[in-house]
């Protein structure tokens, strides 16, 4: 017996079950009616499939959904609709109007009262009404239907709403557990869009319910629509206060119109009000707001990375691991093309009508290969041909010297060429086959962690441009992603506004990286790789200098790109934290940032500084460190600008950054 796993792997049983699918998906819509004889969510399910194999099931599966559901005259309008729509797609399936997004929803609408009209000549405007709002409803149903994948929760409420439709003329004792599932849906859709726009969708699902039955009326349109409005006005409360406000809707609207079912609609609706209250709360739309189920629960919690994102991020990564290990990874390396090539050219267009050709290439041939492999490295060395790089003996004999050397100088300079352009597409290879692996594992660690702070941090930060320019070289960032810490530097090569923009333009990419929850490797492998690409085309080059903080544990990272030295404050002594990295965009691509790893305790400062404040030397700024006896890093960092003043620091952007790590946070202090 075939499994369904060697079932699904085989082609064709693939495609038998997707017509499968097709057929059954349209004949359960078929299910829901609109005043009995509309079978719109059927119709705007054929009017997507569109033409060819895929409309053809669909449209199957209206048919058997007209003979099941529906009596014989209004089935045979629904099948003549079914199959009208379904041939307007095989007309149009090549043309460029059907790939308009409006297609679809007009074709289901024009179809549905092309047919239905013929049977609404010399009937009731009530009649027309119903039949031109099953038409509006089909094209709405389109709509939603028809959308891209990243909106699928239109196409998720469209189904829950042909199931309502469907099961709203379901009635036991006078109770329809479709207007209860109407009721659980207004809620649902409550809470995750604006008041009007919940509004809105309240009232079509009102109206969805009120045209379900064989008399169709407004009364659960006005109550939805209100309902779902004050509803959405509430988001920030519990589930059985927005709930209450519901089925006091409903009542109002009842009493208001005087329903002969009063009673049995108002429990119908506080029965769609525990189905809602017993929703789990991740399945619930946010629009940004805590759902809380208690009145005194209002402080916003951070919003968790839903599972399926998790995987698809995970998946995404595997997938770019994947094509480097099995592409670009065994890339075969170009090949060094002989040198040789360049005698042979001369001597093809040369010697081959000298008269001594038979002499030089054959008698003597192992005086002629000495003679051109001797001339090869100084050839190379200078990239032009000189008649000196060759023997006398040679050179006097050969009666067709000149030409020769001419011709050799010509294949030199194409092969120089030639060597130049392979070096640099191999470099642009190596950059790409970089990048996607960078890819893969930026992927991979884009996944965010939360865990309890034991530490709280204040910042110092002082900035100061280089005499007689506008604005600083230098930049600085400090922010947090989860539970750590980013201390971010960069200095620009030179000063003034190119500086700066490059500058500004690192810390603003690496800080978009690191708030995204991506490693921070990752993230300057990354950013270096692209740097290296600006600086191949004649753009400046940064220093990044770069801390990671857990203030969970106290554990510290450093990375350095080409920055001047970091010091660590511990009581008394100074800790100088250096680095030989090249900056970014000068660093070897695809090698890992030069980083080191220690510890960070209560009462520890950080200092990180840029070159230009240590210009005059380091000393004097190891002396301040070690006799500052205060905690407030901002004085911290604006003393040490100040002194830079006496040790060259005018020559040059200037920058400082102080951190000070502390268990207990002062009332009159930030956290950060």
């Amino acid at each position: 017996m075939i499994g369904a796993k060697a079932l699904w792997k085989s082609e064709r049983h693939r495609a038998v079950l997707r017509c499968a699918a097709y057929t059954a998906v349209t004949l359960v819509l078929s299910a829901g009616k609109i005043g009995e004889i509309y079978g719109v969510w059927a119709l705007s399910a054929v009017a997507v499939s569109g033409g060819r194999s895929r409309g053809f099931w669909s449209a199957i599966g209206a048919l058997l959904g007209a003979y099941l559901f529906y009596d014989f005259q209004s089935g045979l309008r629904m099948a003549a609709s079914a199959v009208l729509i379904y041939c307007a797609n095989m007309a149009f399936f090549d043309v460029k109007i059907s790939r308009l997004r409006c297609f679809a929803p007009v074709l289901t609408a024009v179809c549905l009262l092309l047919v239905q009209s013929v049977y609404l000549v010399g009937r009731s405007a009530r009649h027309w009404a119903l039949a031109l709002a099953a038409a509006a409803i089909t094209a709405a149903a389109a709509t939603m239907l028809s959308r891209e994948d990243r909106e699928h929760s239109l196409r998720t409420l469209c189904v829950l709403l042909a199931v309502v439709s469907a099961a709203v003329p379901l009635e036991v004792e006078g109770f329809s557990v479709g207007r209860a599932a109407g009721a659980w849906l207004v809620l649902l859709c409550s809470g995750g869009t604006t008041p009007l726009a919940s509004a809105a969708i309240g009232a079509g699902i009102g109206l969805v319910v009120d045209l379900s039955v064989a008399k169709p009326t407004l009364l659960f349109t006005a109550a939805y629509g209100c309902g779902a409005l004050c509803v959405s006005l509430l988001s920030g409360f519990p589930r059985w206060l927005r709930g209450s406000i519901l089925c006091l809707c409903v009542m109002l609207t009842v009493l208001c119109l005087e329903s002969d079912h009063g009673a049995v609609l108002i429990y119908e609706s506080l029965c769609g009000v525990v189905a809602y209250a017993a929703v789990p709360r991740r399945w619930l739309p946010t629009a940004g707001v805590y759902d809380s189920d208690s009145a005194g629960e209002r402080e916003a919690e951070p919003a968790a990375v839903p599972v399926m994102a998790q995987m698809a991020l995970q998946e995404g990564a595997e997938a770019y691991r994947a094509l480097y290990d099995e592409l670009l990874c065994r890339t075969v390396p170009f090949q060094r093309e002989n040198p040789s090539v360049i005698f042979d050219h001369a001597a093809e267009e040369v010697c081959r009508s000298c008269v001594l050709a038979r002499k030089c290439w054959q008698t003597e041939y192992d005086v002629t290969f000495s003679a051109f492999n001797d001339a090869v490295h100084p050839l190379l060395r200078r990239g032009r041909a000189a008649a000196e790089d060759f023997p006398l003996h040679f050179a006097s004999r050969c009666v067709h010297f000149p030409q020769l050397l001419a011709a050799i100088d010509r294949g030199a300079y194409a092969y120089l060429l030639r060597r130049q352009y392979r070096s640099r597409l191999g470099s642009v290879h190596a950059l790409a086959r970089e990048q996607y692996a960078q890819m893969g594992q930026t992927l991979s660690a884009a996944v965010p962690h939360r865990g309890e702070l034991r530490f709280h941090c204040r910042i110092g930060t002082s900035l100061r441009a280089k005499d007689g320019e506008r604005v600083c070289g230098d930049q600085l960032a400090v922010f947090t992603a989860g539970e750590m810490l980013y201390l971010l530097l960069s200095d620009g090569m030179g000063s003034g506004e190119a500086a700066h923009a490059e500058s500004a333009m690192t810390v603003r990419l690496l800080r978009k990286f690191l708030k995204a929850g991506i490693e921070a490797k990752s993230a300057l492998k990354t950013l270096n790789t692209a740097l290296t690409l600006r600086c191949a085309e004649g753009c400046g080059f940064t220093t990044i200098d770069l801390l990671a903080l857990d203030r969970s544990s106290g554990q510290a990272t450093l990375y350095k790109y080409g920055a001047a030295p970091s010091y660590i404050k511990r009581e008394e002594s100074v800790t100088t934290m250096a680095a030989g990295s090249l900056p970014a965009g000068l660093q070897e691509s695809g090698t890992d940032p030069e980083s080191s790893r220690f510890t960070l305790q209560e009462g520890n400062m950080f200092i990180m500084v840029s070159d230009g404040v240590i210009g005059g030397g380091e000393d004097w700024l190891r002396q301040v460190i070690k006799n500052w006896g205060e905690t407030d890093p901002q004085v911290l960092s604006q003393q040490i600008l100040a002194e830079s003043r006496r040790h060259g620091g005018l020559q040059d952007d200037c920058a400082a950054l102080v951190v000070y790590l502390e268990k207990t946070l002062p009332p009159d202090e930030k956290r950060v």
